[in-house]
């Protein structure tokens, strides 16, 4: 073999790895931005998602009867949410970079009607047999649906956040793909509440704390094939002046939200692919499964059961107060108007531990170097869980008894009417079914 011969067959070996190398694109959940990498300087990709959930769920009521504990059809939830994500990412370091987003909910509402599917039966829910209406937690409530919530809209927080391909498939295609993120989204706008004597005053989306998240995603291809791997963790800390209020450090023992964790298996299928063009179409199939640790937070049934901030327990008051739910009954030495005491409830519950699980099934376009799309359809579905269960207090004097009319004892988020066992209410048969609809343009 002479040396032209031998050079111009050397350099064709080495345009065919280059090309391979260039080929050995990651998933889509571990795309990589990068900064200070040959000849592009930085970076810089622009993302809107448009989100479309719609959630089903059954209300259910504990009644407690000489056999036992059982449990009876009440309410039936309805849910939509359009929700709006804005998300610029940008690379500061070889393969680190940093990301803000914003998500806008473009709207929200939920709403309650009986359990009814087959009218004049035994078994259908009504004004005369509800629990919900037999409590007067909506004593003014009438016609269908039952309830329905204000339609909020709004930014629902500030997110800034950080990426680490520790490995990158497509700079080594030895090694899979890993990345590390931390995102931090910040409650910095209006927090939500509910009041029933203004129902549309407060059509706010913030959260009222801020969530810290931890998470990892690794993927590594085969031939026509790239499956990925990610966990999260979510720490919410609650913010000052939040629904969530810690109204007695002694008695109260749940103050914070929720905390979140969760995994997610998934794969891409090549079904064509132009390295040359930078284009590629994929289909994607993936299960995710989360636990929602026990704690506070805002339940299927949070609006209806918020005490306007305003009630009174004077008679006749023109916003009377709820008997078991926005009044306390309570030895108070500070009090000297005696009982009862007006005490809003703040709609937030001690909702148990309960863990969701899901799929999604969607297809992957990329256009060409600047452009891409996305759309995923799946179903998740809830686990049954309690969404008032709220402990009692404490036994500060070790009489083995918690007095809930002792200040120093009771726990001033719990209500006997919704939290005792035999009247708490359940939810089951939780079903989203959501739509993801991407679109992203990359520099």
């Amino acid at each position: 073999m002479s040396a032209a011969t031998f050079r111009k067959t050397s350099w064709a070996i080495v345009a065919s790895l280059t090309l391979f190398a260039a080929a050995a694109r990651a998933a889509e959940v571990t795309r990589v931005v990068s900064a200070l990498d040959g000849d592009s300087s930085f970076d810089f990709n622009l993302t809107a998602s448009w989100t479309h959930d719609a959630k089903s769920a059954l209300i259910k009521r504990e009644t407690a009867t000489p056999s036992g504990i059982q449990v009876h059809p009440d309410l039936k939830y309805a849910q939509t949410q359009d929700l709006l994500t804005l998300r610029a990412d940008f690379g500061i370091l070889w393969d680190v970079g940093l990301h803000i987003e914003a998500p806008l909910v473009l709207s929200d509402s939920n709403t309650l009607s009986f359990d009814c599917d087959n009218p004049g039966s035994t078994d259908c829910v009504t004004a005369a047999n509800s629990s919900f209406v037999r409590d007067q937690i909506l004593p003014n409530a009438t016609g269908s649906p039952l309830f329905k919530s204000p339609t909020r809209r709004g930014f629902q927080n500030l997110g800034l956040g950080a990426t680490w391909a520790v490995f990158n498939e497509r700079r080594d295609d030895t090694k899979p793909t890993w990345m590390l993120g931390f995102d931090a989204k910040l409650d910095v706008f209006k927090d939500k509440r509910y009041d029933p004597a203004n129902p549309t005053a407060n059509d706010a989306t913030g959260l009222g704390y801020h969530q810290l998240i931890w998470s990892t995603w690794v993927s590594k291809r085969f031939r026509h094939f790239d499956p990925y791997f990610g966990a999260y963790y979510m720490l919410p800390i609650r913010t000052n002046g939040s629904i969530f209020q810690n109204y007695n450090p002694a008695t109260q023992t749940s103050v914070g939200p929720q905390q979140q964790a969760g995994t997610t298996i998934g794969v891409e299928q090549i079904a064509w692919e132009n390295p040359r063009g930078d284009q590629r179409v994929t289909i994607e199939a993936r299960g995710h499964a989360e636990e929602h640790f026990a704690g506070r937070g805002y339940s299927e049934i949070w609006e209806p059961l918020s005490g306007s901030p305003g009630c009174s327990v004077a008679a006749g008051a023109a916003t009377p107060c709820r008997a078991g739910l926005d009044q306390l009954e309570m030895v108070d030495p500070t009090n000297p108007q005696g009982n009862p005491q007006a005490a809003p409830y703040p709609g937030v519950t001690d909702i148990d531990a309960y863990g969701s699980f899901g799929g999604d099934l969607g297809l992957n376009i990329q256009v060409g170097r600047y452009i891409r799309f996305r759309g995923l359809f799946g179903l998740t579905v809830d686990m049954p869980h309690f969404l008032t269960n709220a402990n009692a207090g404490v036994d500060a004097n070790h009489d083995l008894v918690v007095n809930s009319l002792d200040k120093a004892e009771a726990n001033p988020v719990y209500r006997e009417s919704i939290d005792l066992p035999g009247r708490r209410f359940r939810v089951e048969q939780t079903e989203v079914w959501s739509l993801l609809l991407e679109g992203s343009i990359m520099f």
